[in-house]
């Protein structure tokens, strides 16, 4: 059974971060539009599941979206942490 965690969209992203083993995704769609390169996941992390978006242009995370199901989104604007999961997910394809 999964350990419960308490996320707030404050620790949510750094949460994950810090408890790997028990983050998991699932690709969904990765479409390919010039030098743009959009995956989509769906995203499980114990008792929380959602989607996250990456856009990849020229080898560069442009766009990373984590929308959980506790009604918040984080984007890179809102947590820097949001690169180093992006990058930790394209480079570990969990």
């Amino acid at each position: 059974m999964a350990k419960r965690m308490n996320l707030s969209a404050a620790n949510a992203v750094r949460t994950i971060l810090k408890n790997k083993e028990d983050f998991k995704v699932e690709l969904v769609e990765k479409t390919n539009d010039g030098d743009r390169t959009n995956y989509l996941y769906d995203v499980f992390f114990n008792d929380q599941n959602g989607t996250l978006n990456i856009a990849v242009e020229q080898g560069e995370i442009k766009i990373a979206v984590l929308n959980l199901n506790m009604g918040r989104i984080i984007s890179l604007a809102t947590d820097t942490n949001m690169k180093k999961l992006a990058q930790y997910v394209l480079d570990n394809e969990l």
